[in-house]
């Protein structure tokens, strides 16, 4: 292992993430909310830290391994949810550190599940930096630090997939640096265009930043309370909806798309047309089910439909109504979408479109196989053929992503939560979608869980975020062995 590249590593990513600290610190300036000087203490403190791994670890070798890169994964997730931390606890608005740490990693996760109420009255700069939180994490952290260190070379691409792990593409240009920089860019591009279109919906200029981070980083923490409920406005609803879908895309894909021109590419995406397909039948089923179930009007259905079917598929977490009333058929619905997620590469969390794919048609070939056993049939996706490698590490992300489920959920159960209620959070907080059903659903909150469930729910998301595989691997005795 080298530890002396990991850390180092870690500590420019650490007095980077201190940097980022002071954006909000002037915020809070600006308005007078009195959260100046916490946001600063805790920025130096992060940045003292940070410097000291890099004095300590300079010019001691950067050749990093494939193990190197997930070891690195997992600290950079931990370290930079820990120190997030620190400006909620110093402003006193957590009440506790455990609520601090929750709140954050479920900033850096993009879950966007939240202890926090009140939060219409609550200081712009606490606001703003859970906002930049799931901003930074929504493209990923590690990213950025490839696209700005380029003597990672060969580890920084191993690095790379264990940040976004699953069925990869190719790289978009022959140097990583390039491929993030060009991510990056985009993303940034897509929240300025947001954040306008939000000002030009009516949002006031603070609200519109915040929301535009969190939208285009597919997290869904909000400003208020209500969420976007809280603007009853179909105009920010659409842009909030069209935002969302945009995160829910392929960042590797828009650039190809951008690049090349060449936007029937939209067309030829097995996963991209499937993801629509499932958008549009989970739509119009939710829809049948409000009218026939609450007799609702059809147009208020199907508005209400669209935005918490693409919210939850995204694993946004925005909501503009509580779904918790709605009919079981509604709600069972919007569980199975919190399981799917968008597609790989995007900002969404979840077991992405992709693998959902591959494993119905894994399914569909094994019904296949027992009619005619002698056949020969291949899983494809578009005209290529998956091999067996790759289905075989996707069967075993599925088995692992429930099983971590379901352990979460007892382990809930365990701490005295009603067995609903364990469920709805496990599955919320591992699908990185935030809201979940029950005591944790779009009108509650996760505040009244003990302060182990708290922590237990924080590893639940960091499971999510980091696609089970980087997470256990380090707990296996074979990482850790020459």
């Amino acid at each position: 292992m080298s530890y002396p590249a990991i850390f180092f590593i870690l500590g420019v990513l650490l007095s980077a993430y201190g940097l980022f600290m002071f954006v909000p610190a002037l915020v809070a300036l600006f308005y007078g909310d009195g959260d100046f000087v916490g946001f600063v203490e805790s920025a130096l403190v992060c940045i003292v830290v940070g410097v000291s791994l890099v004095v300590l670890n300079k010019g001691r070798g950067l050749n990093l391994t494939h193990r190197d890169g997930f070891l690195l994964t997992l600290l950079t997730w931990v370290g930079l949810s820990f120190f997030g931390a620190l400006p909620f606890y110093a402003s006193g608005t957590s009440q506790g550190f455990v609520n601090a740490l929750f709140e954050s990693v479920s900033g850096m996760t993009t879950t966007g599940a939240t202890v926090f109420t009140g939060l219409d009255d609550m200081g712009h700069g606490v606001l703003f930096w859970r906002s930049m939180q799931q901003w930074l994490g929504g493209m990923g952290i590690v990213v950025l630090a490839i696209a700005v260190m380029p003597f990672l070379g060969v580890g920084g691409m191993q690095l790379y997939k264990s940040e976004m792990p699953g069925v990869t593409k190719d790289k978009l240009q022959p140097r990583l640096k390039q491929t993030a920089l060009a991510l990056w860019s985009i993303y940034f591009t897509l929240t300025v265009v947001w954040a306008w279109l939000y000002i030009i919906a009516g949002m006031e200029a603070f609200d519109a930043i915040c929301h535009a981070m969190t939208t285009i980083a597919t997290g869904g923490l909000s400003t208020h309370d209500a969420s976007i409920a809280y603007y009853d406005s179909p105009l920010i609803e659409t842009i909030a909806i069209a935002g969302m879908f945009i995160g829910g895309i392929n960042f590797a894909f828009h650039y190809l798309v951008l690049s090349k021109r060449n936007f029937s590419m939209f067309k030829e995406d097995e996963e991209f047309k499937t993801w629509v397909m499932f958008i549009a039948l989970g739509t119009a089923f939710v829809s049948f089910v409000l009218v026939r179930g609450q007799d609702m009007e059809i147009i208020e259905a199907f508005r209400k439909s669209l935005f918490q079917v693409v919210s939850i598929l995204t694993t946004t977490g925005y909501t503009t109504a509580d779904y918790n009333l709605w009919p079981v058929a509604a709600t069972i619905t919007l569980l199975v979408m919190m399981f799917i997620g968008g597609m790989t590469g995007s900002t969404t969390g979840s077991m992405k479109m992709l693998r959902v794919i591959l494993i119905i048609k894994q399914g569909a070939r094994e019904l296949y196989r027992l009619v005619h056993p002698h056949g020969v049939s291949h899983v494809k996706v578009g005209n290529k053929v998956v091999s067996a490698e790759v289905l075989h590490a996707i069967w075993s992300f599925a088995s692992l992503f429930i099983l971590c489920f379901v352990l979460v959920a007892l382990g809930l159960t365990a701490l005295g939560v009603d067995l609903v209620t364990s469920f709805a959070a496990a599955a919320a907080t591992i699908t990185n979608v935030g809201p979940g059903l029950a005591e944790v659903g779009p009108a509650a909150n996760y505040a009244f869980l003990p302060d182990m469930g708290k922590l237990l729910l924080c590893v639940s998301m960091l499971l999510g975020r980091l696609e089970i595989f980087t997470l256990l691997i380090i707990l296996t005795p074979a990482f850790w062995r020459q």
